[in-house]
């Protein structure tokens, strides 16, 4: 049974995360502060850290960070589970180590679907994957739903940055089709910077982006 710590000091998210959590079947166990999560982790580590942001003594962001600079908790998988839904914020948490970042509120089923995820992911790693290929591949689902949403919306300068940002950093671990998928939706966003669509930014050349 996979055990998750849960830290949040809203004491009520809290206790119904870990109720949540019970009915799936995981063990739960709790944290109101970052040095309790912290207290938690060197005593045993769990399988999976539920960490919000915002905790009242050491902030998740520095949770997070000792953590995966910890041997024997650098490679559990760490979850934020935040109200901060600004870009800057998201990225520097998976920037720091974070396997994903879910915006409050939150719905319950994709939560659970999520961890059930992660935990997968993290046994693949227990076969022989690289520790860097199963955070790659994680930050190419992540970025790349960012990048789909800005392809929608007509965002091309968006998109065009986030795509180049999974070429760059996760280009090994990419599929044949997913590589030719997102220099097709390169390919798109510079054709209508280059139409002006975007303003008077500069045109891209959707060969370069890897370059950077």
């Amino acid at each position: 049974m996979a055990r998750v710590l849960v830290v949040d000091d809203d004491s009520d998210i809290n206790l119904a995360l870990r109720s949540a959590l019970e009915i799936a079947g995981y063990q739960a166990e709790g944290a109101d502060n970052g040095a309790a999560a912290l207290a938690a982790c060197d005593r045993s580590s769990p399988d999976l850290v539920l960490l919000d942001q915002m905790l009242p003594d050491v902030d998740g962001m520095e949770v997070c960070r000792r953590l995966r600079t910890t041997p024997a908790t650098g490679r559990v998988p760490i979850v934020f589970l935040t109200a901060r839904a600004d870009e800057a914020t998201r990225l520097r948490g998976l920037a720091l180590g974070a396997d994903d970042y879910i915006v409050k509120p939150f719905s319950t089923q994709e939560l659970l679907l999520r961890i059930r995820s992660i935990l997968r992911r993290a046994q693949l790693f227990e076969l022989g994957l690289s520790a860097l290929w199963v955070r790659q591949r994680d930050h190419f689902h992540v970025w790349n739903g960012y990048a789909e949403l800005h392809l929608a919306r007509g965002e091309w300068r968006d998109c065009l940055e986030v795509s180049g940002t999974i070429l760059r950093n996760c280009g090994q671990t990419l599929t044949s089709a997913e590589r030719s998928r997102l220099f097709e939706r390169v390919s798109i966003c510079s054709r209508r910077l280059q139409d002006g669509d975007a303003g008077d930014g500069p045109a891209y050349d959707p060969a370069a982006i890897t370059r950077r």
